[in-house]
Formats: structure tokens, sequence, C-alpha cells
């Protein structure tokens, strides 16, 4: 049986953790896969929260659609 991946709950996370503060940060599932959009301001937080999706229990795929603000 497949876990469902809770949005709102990934939201949550990405917005609790401190090294993504400040980042605008959009979550959609559909099904096992998680696409993250918005943008944040550095590859190290777009690899960051590619890396927190990953560990949400059902996910099997996750699109990086972040995209990089310098402002």
């Amino acid at each position: 049986m497949l876990h469902m991946i809770e949005k709102y709950e990934l939201e949550g996370v990405l917005k609790g953790t401190l090294s993504l503060s400040g980042c605008n940060i959009k979550v959609k599932v559909s099904k096992a896969k998680v696409t993250l959009a918005g943008s944040v301001h550095s590859v190290e937080q777009k690899n960051e929260a590619e890396r927190i999706a990953w560990k949400v229990m059902g996910v099997w795929a996750v699109g990086n659609e972040l995209e990089i603000d310098h402002n």
C-alpha cells in the first residue's frame, strides 16, 4: 500500500528549515512524485530542499524546478 504524501506536511518542514528561511518554495504532489517550484537564494538551498523532499515517506520521484534568485 502506498503512503499518501501530505503536501502541507512537506511545506511545513521546508518552511521550518532554518537554512531555507526567506525562500519561496511551492510544493506540488502527484501520486508518488513531488515537484518543487519557486525560488531560493543559492544552489545549496536548492539541493537542501530536494534532499528534504526525498526523505518524505512515499516519495518515488522529485522534480526540482526551483530557480535561484540572486537578488
